[in-house]
């Protein structure tokens, strides 16, 4: 008897508990700062309320991109620095893994509250591997909070919403529970299914994984630091500092000097030293399989579709590959070109703008590694999200 009213305790703190967690994530979303916009963090890109939330205010832009979002934070140069107290609100979104499909999803999931705005595209090379997006990437940055209201967003064609389906039902037929959630999706929020107890799934479902997305956004924030008032306002409550950047090329030219000089691969050294040296110093050579006939080209296709009939103004940013590094693994220029110019075609066939920066694959201080950017290229990556930002608009 005794465990049994311990048991039923035990359940009811727990209920009181998640209850009284789950009433405080809804409400109390963690408020604006460039510290939160340009927080890398899955739960962030996975909360759909929690995206809509961040950028409800028309200053601010949305940057979607992979892993050139998270490198180099600490250095400065990251847009966690170089956009505090401007008058840009940058909401960074991504992550390593993160690429079109997921983007696409997500873009169609915030289209009504992007609607008419500007979008950054950071699009890498990178993503454009034989297969496209691997499978495990993409289960690991699903969210079936977007998936949802992209399933129930009017504005995106049904031919569109097919093709994205059927890519999700492909990258995870090896993932059933996973496969079948989303089939179960397309049966509620597409195609609104009028059985009485698709119906009532439905009701329950959709609030759970409403709630489930908050409460994990709202924890992560409240560990990381992230909750509280905006730190971005000046005391006079004014944000328009404006951002000198000759002052941050040569801040990044004079670092660069000190911690690129050990090594001739255009990396900083302490990355080189931890991951490059030695197979430098064994002449190992790995071959990569990036190609332009990658499915990542129809992806992207479908993300700049459904931009599209959001009626955005997209820059798609093009990363460069590390020109140095490149040629000593033997992966040659060419082989680099025809990723690059697969990514100009699409971009120029849905008309958006163009921000190449694959002139900076020989550049001094530009990269971190063998791809990310870090030094003068986070600056110029940041100086260009700004003064697209700030151009008239359409």
């Amino acid at each position: 008897m005794k465990n049994i009213k311990a048991i039923l305790i035990a359940f009811l703190m727990f209920a009181v508990t998640v209850t009284a967690v789950k009433f405080v994530a809804t409400k109390e979303m963690p408020k604006y700062s460039v510290k939160y916009g340009t927080w890398i963090d899955p739960s962030k890109f996975s909360s759909n309320k929690g995206l809509k939330n961040l950028l409800k205010d028309k200053n601010s832009i949305a940057v979607f991109g992979s892993s050139e979002l998270k490198h180099c934070q600490n250095s400065g140069f990251h847009g966690n620095t170089i956009f505090q107290n401007t008058d840009m609100k940058p909401v960074f979104i991504g992550k390593g893994g993160y690429q079109s499909l997921y983007h696409a999803i997500a873009v169609g999931s915030i289209g009504e509250t992007l609607k008419g705005r500007k979008i950054v595209i950071s699009v890498s090379p990178q993503w454009f591997k034989n297969t496209g997006v691997k499978e495990d990437a993409f289960g690991a940055t699903y969210s079936e909070s977007n998936f949802i209201e992209f399933l129930k967003n009017k504005d995106i064609s049904d031919s569109t919403k097919d093709y994205v389906i059927s890519r999700a039902i492909d990258l995870t037929k090896n993932n059933p529970a996973m496969c079948n959630r989303i089939k179960d999706d397309v049966r509620w929020y597409r195609d609104n299914s009028k059985n009485p107890w698709d119906i009532f799934r439905k009701s329950i479902h959709t609030r759970l994984v409403e709630d489930k997305a908050d409460i994990k956004l709202f924890l992560n924030a409240w560990k990381a630091g992230m909750l509280g008032k905006s730190s971005d306002e000046k005391a006079d409550g004014t944000t328009n500092k404006k951002i000198k950047w000759k002052k941050y090329y040569k801040k990044a030219e004079k670092k660069g000097i000190k911690k690129t000089s050990k090594n001739q691969m255009g990396m900083l050294d302490n990355v080189y030293n931890k991951k490059y040296k030695k197979l430098v110093d064994q002449n190992i050579r790995w071959k990569p399989t990036y190609t332009e006939n990658s499915v990542e080209g129809k992806d992207l296709a479908c993300l700049l579709q459904i931009c599209k009939e959001e009626n955005l103004q997209v820059m798609v940013v093009l990363q460069p590959f590390n020109g140095l590094y490149n040629d000593y693994i033997r992966w040659p220029k060419k082989r680099r070109n025809a990723i690059y110019n697969k990514i100009r075609k699409i971009a120029k066939e849905y008309d958006v703008q163009l921000a190449d920066m694959t002139d900076g694959e020989y550049e001094k201080y530009y990269f971190e590694d063998e791809s990310h950017l870090a030094l003068k290229g986070l600056v110029t990556f940041n100086e260009k999200i700004y003064d697209f930002y700030k151009q008239p608009s359409k």
